[in-house]
């Protein structure tokens, strides 16, 4: 759809703007900042996992020439607070940290020193005469090691390396479990596995000697939260501090927390009255920044002879890492333990969780991190189908909600509304053939070939409802968007959200132009500036700017809109209520030539108040929040075709199919590849990529030679149907971003299951889903 067409935006395939400068190579990501007389920072990193610092040579790298400065961690804490991020949330032990480490390291790739230098080489130079003295001591890997009596302690006020426990209890599951005529246990080890987004972390810290003025341009997700830290841990007034973000080589959740980098950062280039920059490199992007995904899941299912469930019991042991960064353990494994149970009716439910801390780096948040659930899930369903002898269609259907059915409470005790999980199940199913698939599966065999059918479903908060972050202890916070009618009669709106490559410049601006009836060209959104835009926590994650992000648009356009109209009003002699906006023009309706420009009359607010009609608002600004009413779901159903290579241990993805519902579509181009790129991240997850540490703690995926990610030939034509379910709510639109990745994992899982039952093969418990296992499954190696 052209953009110069007027109206009739939201629904159409609009090109998305940002893409202009994305796709030409004119986008300004951090290594573009070159401020006058940018200094270069590298940081000295631990070589080992665990050990205490015995001491520190830095005096001949302070000798090299270029090197502004060297600071070593007990320098660096002088100038900072202590870093917490896990306070205040309730029977959590998050130990709290410096900026680089003192006394201690804790994981391969921790941060020891910072070295300042005119040139990158120059530091990276220094850095390396840098001796540093290690007392090793025995590394904890594992959460079984850290869990273990007697292992070794990473954090003198952490017993027993449990920085968390959770529990969440619904219904009477020993009741549940009485009566079942089938129980059924499972476990799955899920690796760890990373963001990997194509630019990496990175900031350019300006401290303005002559104001006291400190700007620090970011690759963040969340301007407003790292301004607040940031302030916080270098005692830098809050009013002076100043975080900007531009473009964003993606983040799938890495950008949203602060890391000791920026800390330190910042407090460097205050300390030194300097501009300093840091941008890591791929080694330390996968050593350094953290990863997810490392759970283990073991769950009981109790089950009547025809497959209803009566209860889950569920415990969920989570690898944190060594220190606990933003969102807080708990918040993800809460989402997981109230998600758990999905769109399905489930009497009964009890689930444990243990967070434990490892000589490893970071748990981080990743599109949609608490995606476990359903992986662990839909892979029962499957196992349930096989006990009662139905097949994996029916066991859903005989166990799903329909939308008609509810509101209704979940398995895990909140209400469960407008959950379309089985309508796009139903929708699913009628688009495969099951019994054609078995047949073209006996006829393969027949050939010598292994092939596989999974399916599965889910729901997920985008943005949830008050009720739901309530129970994860995570606030449901209003969106405030910030909309002026400039003076030439164009539109301006400012929002806190950070687009990360999902185009919220795009999408946004559909929303006005139609709520303010000019054209999409004459919108321009704004984001990233601090100085500019509204506080809010979280800015862009957790897919909920599809809802929350275009409502706070839409009250904003329409409190503008109203006082536009309230003035035309006066200076058409009309009732506000028979006019309307098209084109840019203000008219009566059924009396186009009784009008007024947008422009003329923005002029006359701006330039001559005084002439204008008094008694009216004639302010063409407004900041307005969106409390979200009662929240929504996103929700979809996937079905995955593979092939297995019995000779190689090759798995080859050959149809996909997704059914998704987020509700009214704004831009179909924005959701196909949010939906596209969620299932090619979910896939290449399982099949490729791995965080792998060795025994001692040692990284063994520093590079893209050893940490593999998917390509094109990994991922088919992905099918997409939508439906768009329209909730109550005013916007009618939910979040897309994270289904693919969640549910992409489950459906493939259970299309290798579907294929290792057809040859009697073992079923593989911990991810990735490897060759090796693959070939240890069938049979072809001991394993």
């Amino acid at each position: 759809m052209s953009s110069s067409v007027m109206g009739g935006f939201v629904g159409a395939r609009v090109k998305r703007r940002e893409d202009v400068r994305i796709l030409t190579g004119t986008g300004r990501y951090i290594d573009d900042v070159q401020e006058r007389g940018t200094l270069t920072c590298h940081f000295v990193r631990s070589t080992v996992a665990h050990a205490r610092l015995v001491g520190m040579d830095v005096a001949a790298a302070r000798e090299v020439e270029g090197v502004v400065a060297v600071i070593t961690g007990e320098e660096m804490a002088a100038l900072t607070n202590p870093l917490n991020l896990g306070a205040p949330i309730p029977n959590l032990l998050s130990p709290t940290y410096t900026a680089l480490a003192t006394g201690k390291v804790r994981y391969v790739g921790e941060p020891v020193a910072l070295v300042v230098a005119s040139d990158r080489y120059v530091a990276e130079d220094a850095a390396g005469l840098i001796e540093v003295e290690y007392e090793t001591l025995p590394p904890v890997v594992t959460s079984e090691q850290a869990l273990a009596e007697g292992a070794p302690l990473l954090f003198d006020d952490v017993p027993g390396n449990v920085i968390h426990t959770g529990e969440i209890e619904h219904g009477d599951i020993d009741a549940a479990f009485a009566e079942a005529d089938h129980v059924l246990t499972d476990r799955i080890d899920q690796h760890r596995w990373g963001c990997a987004p194509m630019e990496g972390r990175g900031g350019v810290a300006t401290f303005d000697r002559s104001t006291g003025m400190l700007t620090y341009e970011a690759s963040t997700q969340t301007t407003h939260l790292l301004r607040l830290l940031l302030s916080g841990f270098i005692n830098q007034p809050i009013n002076l501090m100043r975080v900007v973000t531009s473009d964003i080589g993606g983040s799938f959740g890495l950008k949203f927390s602060i890391y000791r980098e920026d800390v330190a950062l910042c407090a460097a280039a205050k300390h030194l009255g300097a501009s300093l920059k840091w941008v890591e490199d791929r080694n330390e992007n996968l050593t350094a920044a953290g990863a997810a995904r490392d759970e283990s899941v073991t769950i009981e299912a109790a089950v009547k002879a025809d497959g209803t469930l009566l209860g889950f019991r569920v415990g969920m042991v989570m690898n944190n890492g060594a220190y606990p960064i933003m969102p807080p353990a708990p918040v993800v494994t809460n989402i997981a333990g109230y998600m758990l149970p999905g769109p399905y009716r489930l009497p009964a439910y009890r689930f444990s969780s243990t967070v434990a801390c490892t000589n490893k780096a970071s748990y981080i948040s990743l599109r949609g991190p608490w995606a476990v659930e359903t992986l662990i899930r839909e892979r029962m369903m499957d196992m349930i189908a096989r006990e009662v002898g139905i097949s994996p269609v029916e066991v859903r259907k005989r166990n799903l909600v329909p939308v008609t059915e509810q509101p209704v409470t979940s398995g895990a005790g909140f209400v469960m509304e407008g959950v379309t999980a089985s309508e796009t199940f139903d929708r699913l199913v009628e688009m495969i053939d099951l019994d054609e698939i078995r047949a073209e599966q006996e006829r393969a065999r027949a050939e010598g070939r292994l092939l596989g059918f999974g399916m599965g479903t889910f729901y997920e908060p985008a943005p949830g409802t008050p009720e739901f972050w309530g129970l994860i202890g995570f606030p449901f916070s209003h969106e405030p968007v910030r909309l002026r009618i400039e003076p030439d009669g164009k539109v301006t709106a400012f929002t806190t959200q950070v687009p990360h490559g999902q185009g919220h410049e795009t999408t946004l601006a559909q929303v006005i132009a139609d709520e303010m009836g000019v054209a999409y060209d004459d919108v321009r959104i704004v984001f990233g500036d601090t100085d500019a835009t509204v506080f809010t926590m979280i800015g862009t994650g957790g897919s909920k700017a599809g809802m929350m992000a275009t409502g706070g648009a839409m009250v904003a356009a329409r409190e503008v809109r109203r006082r536009v109209l309230d003035i035309a009003a006066h200076m058409l002699e009309a009732n506000p209520d028979d006019l309307q906006i098209q084109d840019s023009v203000i008219s009566v309706k059924g009396a186009p030539a009784s009008k007024v420009a947008l422009a003329e009359l923005a002029m006359g607010c701006y330039m001559a108040p005084g002439m204008m009609p008094q008694g009216v608002d004639l302010d063409l600004e407004a900041t307005v929040k969106y409390d979200g009413e009662n929240g929504g779901w996103g929700q979809g159903s996937h079905a995955c075709w593979i092939e297995v290579d019995q000779e190689t241990g090759r798995i080859g993805v050959t149809r996909y199919l997704v059914v998704e519902d987020c509700g009214r579509i704004i831009n179909p181009s924005v959701v196909d590849g949010q939906v596209i790129g969620g299932v090619a991240m979910g896939l290449g997850g399982m099949l490729l990529e791995h965080s792998a540490y060795g025994d001692d703690g040692q990284y063994l995926a520093g590079t893209f030679m050893d940490y593999l990610m998917p390509s094109a030939p990994e991922v088919p034509e992905i099918e997409i149907v939508h439906l768009e379910y329209e909730t109550t709510t005013m916007v009618g639109s939910r979040g897309v971003g994270e289904g693919g990745t969640v549910l992409a994992p489950a459906a493939l899982l259970n299309a290798l299951d579907d294929a290792f039952a057809q040859v009697g093969g073992k079923r593989i418990t911990a991810t990735p889903l490897t060759p090796t296992k693959v070939l240890g499954a069938l049979g072809v190696i001991d394993g």
